[in-house]
């Protein structure tokens, strides 16, 4: 698996920040209220993942797979207490009164989040990469941590590279810590270091 060198790692942590700025302005339209980022960690690009404080944890593991010029697949993976909170906050309370209604409307909610958080970020990598992408329709497993791991592990080979980050939004009603983990092909590393180099010359 390819390591890019810290301008290519700093390059492609500029994309990702940009596009989970955008991913939090969508949010706080989404929550009707304002959601920011408060950090992101970039936990490199080593397996086993590094996502202790979720390991004893229920996964909510949602899949967008990266379709066009580059291919690829995201991984955004919150706790089970996490995604309980992201429900409380978007859902009303006629909803969040009615266990029928929660039934249909749980696991929709996760998926609108992961769409509009994964499509954030994958919206900057095609307008700053100048490719075309786009984020298929995500699919959300409930998982154990050992069955993520397992998950991930079937897709990663030597052509593939791993981005691995942990991400911070807050607002009023919910603060919630989703962890990242993209899997490019090498499309993807020869995109980052041509944007890596044109920072450099400029």
């Amino acid at each position: 698996m390819y390591n890019l060198n810290e301008k290519e790692i700093q390059a492609a942590k500029k994309i990702i920040t940009a596009g989970l700025v955008k991913a939090a302005e969508s949010l706080s339209f989404f929550m009707n209220e304002t959601v920011t980022l408060k950090e992101t960690n970039d936990s490199g690009s080593d397996f086993p993942l590094s996502l202790s404080k979720k390991a004893d944890q229920n996964i909510h593991l949602l899949v967008t797979k990266v379709i066009g010029e580059i291919k690829g697949v995201c991984w955004l993976i919150f706790s089970e207490e996490e995604a309980d909170h992201l429900r409380s906050a978007a859902l009303p309370a006629e909803i969040l009164n009615s266990p029928e209604m929660m039934a249909e409307m749980s696991d929709g909610i996760m998926l609108e989040v992961d769409n509009i958080i994964s499509a954030s970020v994958i919206t900057q990598f095609s307008n700053l990469l100048k490719i075309k992408i786009h984020g298929g329709v995500p699919n959300l497993e409930k998982v154990s941590y050992p069955e993520m791991e397992n998950l991930v592990q079937e897709q990663m080979d030597k052509e593939r590279f791993l981005i691995n980050f942990s991400t911070s939004f807050e607002s009023s009603k919910a603060n919630f810590n989703p962890e990242f983990v993209w899997l490019f092909d090498n499309d993807f590393i020869e995109c980052i270091k041509k944007v890596a180099l044109l920072e450099e010359n400029n």
